[in-house]
C-alpha cells in the first residue's frame, strides 16, 4: 500500500522482501529516505536501521520505521538502534508522505511524535 501510495505522490519507489534486500538496495542506490517495517523476515527493521547507520555509504540515509506493535521494549530498541522516525500503525499514506517530504528537505520531524504518548513514561 505504502508503495503504491508513494509512486503515485511522484517519489521512485525501490521495494526489497526482507533487511538483507534493502540493505543491498540502499547501499546500490543511495536513497533519500529508508522506509522499513519492524517485523521483516530474518532481521528486524530496527536492526537494519542500525546497520545503515553503522556504514559509511548509508549513515546519512534518514530511516522511517513503522509498526503496528506498541510494545514499549520494541519501540525503544528501534529509537536506540538509530532509527530516525518511528510511527505506529494505522499510518496513512499521506502523513508518511509529509514525514518522507520533510525529512527530504532536512526539517525536523519528531521522532517520536508527542500524540503518541511519552515512551520514557
Amino acid at each position: 500500500m505504502y508503495s503504491h501510495a508513494l509512486t503515485f505522490a511522484g517519489f521512485d519507489v525501490s521495494t526489497a522482501i526482507d533487511a538483507e534486500g534493502a540493505y543491498e538496495l540502499a547501499t546500490t542506490l543511495s536513497p533519500s529516505v529508508v522506509v522499513t517495517d519492524f517485523r521483516l523476515p530474518r532481521a528486524s527493521g530496527a536492526e537494519l536501521c542500525n546497520r545503515l547507520k553503522r556504514d559509511d555509504r548509508t549513515s546519512s540515509i534518514p530511516t522511517l520505521l513503522v509498526t503496528a506493535s506498541s510494545q514499549r521494549r520494541e519501540l525503544e530498541k528501534a529509537l536506540g538502534e538509530g532509527c530516525a522516525v518511528v510511527r505506529l500503525k494505522p499510518y496513512l499514506p499521506d502523513e508518511m508522505e509529509r514525514d518522507i517530504r520533510a525529512m527530504i528537505a532536512g526539517a525536523k520531524v519528531p521522532h517520536w511524535p508527542a500524540e503518541y504518548g511519552r515512551l520514557d513514561a
